[in-house]
């Protein structure tokens, strides 16, 4: 059996040559990653359904009521059927699929009445579909049913990805999809809402010819430090804190080379101050749900400030386009998003105020 130009006997000898008496398995784990995402070669398992940015339309056939009450610790996978046409020829076509709730904060009936979900594809079914570069594709859903808003809290958190998207490759790509769901067991009218398909993070290291460094802790020195920056100057931006380096919470490590150190993607903004959901959950009350902004990267030297200043600078009118011409986010929350945007480039260009929250506040 081949996978991807090398025999399972040559994998199997390649682990044996890597694998150290000492047992070092995080290492390991990252150079196999990393040796495998090399294999793959550049552009390897790049889904071509995150090529567009138009809005896929499709139905999803579930057993509604199961899939919302399986949300413990291991949700199984349940019985679907996915239904679209095929935009070139106007063709219908269903697709046998496995879903099962994901997550965790949202997957929790008391703070979102609908689910995360994470779809499976069965080799045969998705062979000469849209779907066909894809194994498993993460949704982030619409959380509240009865609650329009809910909404417009997942367009805004598709738009913070789509925001990251163009400062660098290492993010998640996201496509914005309106789904109607279709109860198998006729308990239920059929309804559709918006979502979004996010990237699968072993597809996303592959893009970026990377592995994943799997890791419950590092510290922040031990990052790259251009890109941490990065990474928290927009966090920065977008008012988001829900996320730690240390315990490696709501960010992914990808390993670029054996020698250099990891590369962080983030992802899960919907605590952002920038979309401001009030989540009602106990939880959620201890919480600050809009904590402003904060710093939370690298305590940076003048010219490093600089260099990441500049980086935003250079993509602020694409950035202010995407949200200007974004047609389904309504008017009220385009404008406090862009005021937002203003804020922050007012920030980063007075010096007094550079001061105050990158320098005077920041500990490394």
């Amino acid at each position: 059996m081949e996978i991807a130009g090398c025999s399972c006997n040559e994998m199997e000898l390649l682990t044996l040559r890597i694998m150290k008496p000492d047992g070092r398995k995080r290492r390991l784990n990252a150079l196999l990653s990393f040796v495998f995402a090399a294999m793959l070669g550049p552009g390897a398992s790049q889904a071509q359904i995150f090529s567009s940015d138009s809005v896929l339309r499709f139905e999803l056939r579930l057993d509604l009521d199961s899939l919302k009450a399986d949300v413990g610790e291991d949700p199984s996978y349940h019985d679907g059927i996915l239904v679209y046409e095929d935009p070139a020829d106007r063709s219908r076509h269903e697709l046998r699929i496995s879903v099962r709730a994901r997550g965790n904060f949202r997957k929790k009936p008391e703070n979102c009445d609908f689910p995360p979900l994470k779809l499976k594809f069965d080799k045969t079914q998705r062979q000469g579909s849209i779907f066909e570069d894809l194994r498993e594709l993460k949704l982030v859903t619409h959380c509240q049913s009865d609650l329009d808003e809910f909404e417009q809290y997942l367009l805004q958190e598709y738009l913070i990805y789509k925001s990251y998207n163009l400062f660098t490759d290492f993010s998640f790509r996201v496509r914005l999809a309106r789904i109607t769901y279709v109860d198998m067991e006729h308990k239920s009218a059929p309804f559709t809402r918006f979502a979004f398909l996010l990237e699968d993070e072993e597809d996303m290291a592959r893009r970026n010819q990377s592995g994943l460094l799997e890791l419950k802790t590092i510290s922040n020195d031990k990052l790259d430090r251009d890109y941490f920056a990065l990474m928290s100057m927009f966090n920065f931006m977008m008012l988001n804190t829900d996320y730690s380096i240390p315990i490696v919470h709501n960010v992914v490590l990808v390993y670029t080379d054996n020698f250099k150190p990891p590369i962080p993607v983030p992802f899960d903004f919907d605590w952002s101050g920038m979309i401001n959901i009030p989540y009602e959950s106990p939880y959620a009350s201890r919480e600050t749900r809009y904590a402003g902004r904060k710093y939370k990267g690298p305590c940076l030297r003048g010219k490093e400030l600089k260099k990441v200043f500049n980086t935003m600078l250079s993509r602020r009118n694409e950035l202010y386009q995407l949200y200007r011409e974004f047609p389904y986010l309504n008017e009220d929350l385009r404008s406090r998003s862009l005021q937002e945007l203003d804020m922050f480039y007012i920030i980063i260009g007075n010096r007094k105020l550079v001061r105050q929250e990158f320098i005077r506040k920041c500990r490394d």
